[in-house]
Parts: structure tokens; sequence; C-alpha cells
């Protein structure tokens, strides 16, 4: 009996064929087969006449037009000729809404009548005999759900788009995620344009013992706070840059810095309290789509470059299918990783019981385990044969899997309080006393607390020297990084693990984001098609209505709802009536870190208006970064580009210009 197994791409064809081995034929579709028309020259000619074809479903009863695309048409023919030759065909797709969508597709073109789904999450021998053992039938509603979130995607592009054209201009786009994601760093770039910085200080001393330590002041004695009014720290500021409500703090000035450090250097402080307790750090969750990403900027990879290698080391066997959001691991998976982490540092490596984690995200599918090796024999990095990016990332892998069912790290935590007249220190510092999971994995905890401090008893008198005081700058809420802005999306329930990648890519081209350093600055195109969604199309830039959204989805593939229901509810009677009654005036967004100042969009392009006279700003030009001297440039036309160094982005940052300032110094405000 000759069977003909159909999966995605010609890598994974090639790996698969190898373990099927004689009586199998296994082919590749090249992804989709069939979509939505791309253009007007795509539409069939029964559909050509009719007013909606152009959308490529009917706005009313939800119908879509599919086609195959003319760079298919020879893959569908090849796949039909094999599939009259074999005696049955399996559709091999991967393990989600977009498989299975691809496997109904090709059952439709290649007439396979009850379709029959080859399912695995891993490529392996034992996973592929296994998975034979154990073919289903096609899952209906796993289809209409992947076809509903593609006649949403083509209504709200098709629909909010050309908006953009006649209010922004340029051959712009929207959609329902990436509009959302763009709203969240328009939102943070707003932020970082209306923030003003506080200062505040910093005063430490070291404790001249054997070995010496470093302590802070963190609280002053006053007539009215006879007990210690605490110092200003950066956690005390909100991120505009202002005191939180109720903080009360002593927000010191350059010539108290100055005063109290003279009054204590080469004083001697007593000891008043020694406080030990145990800290422990538990090892991270197995990785999900959305981790491996995060995880991936170690590696100083983007999402994309991340998922392109998981894609190959997924196609190669080496690790489990790298689409999803569960941090759950099989119960081969949990013996595995036990036995290696048992096999590199003994059995008192893992603890009695398995680890097991459950997802924070209210959204996820959870429909496929953790990211990790693949089989149940796993190949440690340096027997993979892999090298290069491949390499570390498929290292990063097998280490967060195995560390994932280790004991947590164990610290013995010392905290020092100090007397020295007015003022009052602390001191703290931890000891590792197990190492638990950070034998193989260091922990992503920052150790500030790694002093070790002396032995020290109540009532110990210990000299003081104290160093020159630091002068610091609240630091404007950091830009997002590619791994920070797919975090934010998970929690906010934008999009899905096979989206992430994408929407940040699409961002990308269309020139509404543009890196800077690590970070993803928002450029004037950006800012101003934000705007104009927050004003005119809000729910389509809106985080809670696109999770919403996505929920839909889920009760669709759960067969919850129909798609046509879901789709009434969800266009007929929500976003069709607000893009109808969306104006196209021109948005127009104010700047204000410089007074006076605001954008807006023209036919020539956007413009910088500012005291009556206005200027073309220049594409490279990122509005945030303007100061007063840049955006007179831009008014007189002699702007140019300059190399910009990312901002570090760290709340509490030492003042720019100067890591430490002696208090008195005059400040420095280079940025």
């Amino acid at each position: 009996m000759l069977t003909l197994v159909i999966v995605e791409s010609p890598a994974k064809a090639k790996k698969i064929a190898g373990y099927l081995g004689p009586g199998y034929i296994v082919q590749a579709s090249l992804g989709h087969v069939r979509d939505l028309p791309g253009s007007r020259a795509e539409i069939p000619e029964q559909y050509a006449g009719e007013r909606w074809a152009s959308l490529g479903v009917h706005p009313e009863t939800f119908r879509p037009i599919y086609v195959v695309p003319q760079s298919k048409r020879r893959t569908v023919e090849e796949l039909r000729a094999l599939a009259r030759k074999a005696d049955r065909v399996l559709f091999a797709a991967d393990p989600d809404r977009e498989g299975e969508a691809i496997a109904w597709h090709l059952s439709v073109l290649l007439g396979v009548k009850d379709p029959v789904r080859l399912v695995y999450s891993e490529i392996t021998r034992e996973a592929l005999q296994a998975a034979l053992t154990q073919t289903r039938p096609l899952n209906l509603p796993l289809v209409a759900a992947q076809e509903s979130r593609r006649v949403i995607d083509r209504l709200v592009g098709y629909g909010v788009s050309p908006l953009l054209w006649s209010s922004v201009g340029g051959k712009l786009s929207a959609g329902r995620v990436q509009s959302a994601a763009l709203m969240l760093l328009a939102q943070r770039e707003m932020a970082r344009m209306k923030f003003t910085p506080a200062t505040f200080w910093t005063l430490r001393a070291d404790v001249l013992t054997r070995p010496k330590f470093v302590a802070t002041v963190t609280h002053v004695r006053t007539e009215d706070h006879p007990e210690g009014h605490a110092i200003a720290r950066a956690s005390d500021f909100t991120e505009g840059g202002v005191l939180k409500g109720g903080a009360d703090v002593l927000l010191m000035t350059d010539e108290q810095a100055k005063a109290l450090c003279e009054r204590l250097d080469g004083q001697s402080a007593i000891v008043a309290a020694v406080e030990q307790s145990e800290t422990r750090s538990r090892p991270a969750p197995p990785f999900t789509t959305s981790t491996l990403q995060q995880a991936g900027a170690r590696l100083k990879l983007g999402a994309k470059e991340v998922m392109d290698l998981a894609q190959q080391l997924y196609e190669r066997g080496f690790i489990t299918y790298m689409r999803t959001d569960s941090p759950v691991l099989s119960e081969e998976a949990l013996t595995e990783s036990r036995r290696v982490a048992t096999g590199l540092f003994g059995e008192d490596a893992v603890p009695r019981e398995p680890r097991q984690y459950a997802t924070r995200n209210k959204n996820a599918q959870e429909a496929h385990e953790a990211i990790r090796p693949t089989g149940v024999n796993w190949k440690a990095p340096a027997q993979t044969g892999l090298s290069g990016n491949l390499l570390a990332l498929y290292t990063l892998v097998y280490q967060r899997t195995v560390a994932s069912q280790m004991h947590d790290a164990v610290y013995d935590k010392t905290v020092v309080t100090l007397n020295c007249g007015d003022a009052i220190l602390r001191a703290q510092g931890r000891v590792l006393r197990g190492a638990g999971y950070t034998a193989l994995l260091s922990s992503d905890e920052e150790d500030a607390e790694s002093q070790r401090l002396p032995k020290v008893m109540v009532g110990q008198v210990v000299p003081l020297k104290v160093r020159p005081p630091e002068g610091k700058r609240t630091a404007a809420p950091p830009r997002y990084t590619e791994a920070a802005l797919v975090q934010a999306m998970e929690r906010a329930g934008i999009g899905r693990p096979s989206t992430y990648a994408q929407t940040l890519a699409t961002l990308a081209a269309r020139d509404y984001t543009r890196p800077l350093g690590r970070a993803l600055a928002v450029t004037a195109t950006g800012l101003l098609v934000a705007t104009y969604l927050a004003r005119q199309v809000p729910e389509v830039a809106q985080a809670e209505f696109t999770a919403l959204m996505e929920a839909g989805l889920d009760d669709v593939a759960a067969g919850h709802t129909t798609r046509v229901a879901y789709l009434r509810q969800f266009w007929t009677q929500g976003l069709a009536p607000r893009i109808r009654g969306a104006g196209d005036d021109p948005p127009t967004l104010p700047l204000p870190h410089l007074p006076g100042a605001r954008l807006r969009a023209t036919a020539s392009g956007v413009k910088l208006f500012r005291d009556g006279h206005s200027a073309l700003l220049p594409l490279e030009a990122l509005p945030a970064e303007l100061d007063e001297a840049a955006a007179g440039a831009v008014m007189a036309g002699t702007w140019k580009p300059k190399k910009v160094r990312a901002a570090k982005g760290t709340r509490g940052n030492a003042l720019p210009g100067n890591t430490r300032v002696r208090a008195g110094q005059e400040w420095k405000d280079r940025t």
C-alpha cells in the first residue's frame, strides 16, 4: 500500500521520509496552497462583477473567495498526481490552526473525502510511529477559527487601510494585531516625550571591617521623623518622573547630600541590627514561543531570527514544535530532563516530585507542550553536530528544560542596619548555600545582593569611609525591545505565538518602527497612524478589543460558537459601523517635549509645525529624538542624521554625562 504524506516544507519532508521508509511518499505543499485573492487579477470571473469582489469576502455572508496563487499551481498539480497514485493520503501539516487549515484546503483541492490528519509535535522516528497509530479526522472547528481570523484580517485591513491612505498618505496598512502592537509602542514613545526627569541622591559608605562592605544611607532622623525619614530612591517615582502619591520620602538637595556626607565621613557607626533569612530562586519554566524569543535577545537575535532558527531545529528533529504558549512538559520529557540533571549533578539534583508549570496567560490555547529537545534520549549540545546560532539556540532550549526540573537555588541572606549620628545605613548580601538549578543555568534574577558580609554583632562599632554622593536622575520609560514587545503582547492577549514575529516584521516594513540600538523607536508615520486610529477607529488599536477577539476565535476553535455567528458579532455589529463613520482628516500630534511643536500629515509628507512656520520632516528623523537644536535644524532645512546610541532605559540611571557627581557640581544635561 502506498501512502502520500503531505507536509509544509521540503526540509521537513526529507527528514520524515527518512524515518517512514518504503511505502511512503512525503511531499511538501510549501505552506498554504489557497488564499483570498491578492489582487483584482486573481478574482475568478464568476465574481468579477460583484461589488464586494475586491474584498475577497462577502461582507454580509462572510463567504470567502479562495484561489490558488500562480506560484502554487504547479505544486498543486504535482500533489494531485501523487494523490491519484496513492492508496491513502495523510495530511501532516503543523499541529495548529494554520496547519489544520492547510490540510483542509489541500483535501478540497485533491478531492480527498474524509481527510485524515497525521499529528505530531516532534520529528523523531518514535513520535512519527506513534502518530501513525493515532491518526484523526480533520478538526473542522479549528479550520473555522483560522478562516475567521483570515476573514477578519482581510475585512479590517481592507476597511481601515484606505482611511490611512487618504488621511496620513502613502500605501500604509492597518490590522487587528499590528495596530494594537503599534499602539503599545506609540504610548511608550509619547510617555518618553512627556517625561520630566527628577533628581535624587544615593549616599554610600565603605564599612571598614575585614572584609569591608558597602552600606547605603536609607533614612535620616529629623525632629519630625525621630525614627528616620526615608531618602527618596528610584522606585519612589512614577514613570512620569514625579513622586508617587503618598510617598513620604526625603528629596535631598545637593547641599543636604554634601553636608550629610561630610558629617559621616571618618565617623564610627554602631551595628543596630543583624537579620538573617533564607531566600530562594526558582528555575524558570521551559520555553514557550514568547519566552524563547525573549531569551534570543541574549544571543543578539531578533524575534524573526529566533523563529527561523527554531523552525530549522524543529524540521531537523532537534526540538519540539516551536509555536506554543504552554510551559507544560509531557511525562516522557519530565523523566528525561530529570535523568539528564541527575547524570550531570547526581541524584540530589532534582526534587522528589517532577515540577510542572502552568501558564499565567489567561488567553493561552495550551494546545502543545513547551519547546524542548525531542525524543526520549536527548542529545547534549556537544553531540548534535550543530554550530553557530543553531547550536546556541538549541543549548538554550536544552539547558532551560533540564534546569526547570532541578532544585531551587538557596541563599543565606543577611541585612545589617547601622546607626551613625542622624543617619541610618543598611547593607545586605547573600551567599549561595545550595546551587540548585544555577549549577547548570545562571539565574535570570539580577544579583544586587551578591556582596559577602562579614560576621558582625549588634553593638559593634565599625568605622566608615564615605564615598562621593551619587547624583541621579530618573530615566524615561524604556522603549520596547523586540523581546519586551512580544512579552507585552502576550500579556495583553494581542496575537498568538504564530503571529508575534510577523507582526514585528510588518511594523518595520511599513516604516512604523525603526531600530535604535536594541530598542524599537516609533517613526513620525507610526505616531500619526496611531493618532488617527485612536481618534477614528479606537477599537482596532485597543489591546482589550484585540484580546476579546482572540478569545472569540478560541470559542470558534472549541466549537462553542459558529464562524458566522462570531463574525456577525465582531464585524457586522462591531467594527463595520465604526469604520463607515470614520473621517479622513489628516491627524495632528503635539510634541510635548518641544513646546508649540506639532506633527501633521500633509500631501507632501509629515511636516513639523512651530511658531507659525512648517517644514518637511526628514524620513530619518525620529520625533522623540528631536531636541531644540535638532528641531531648529529641521525648520531651517539643515537637519542631518547622526548616529544615536539607544537609551539604556533603566530607571535610576546616573546623570547623563556623569556616572557620579560630587554634591554642588553643576548638572550635566547632555543627551
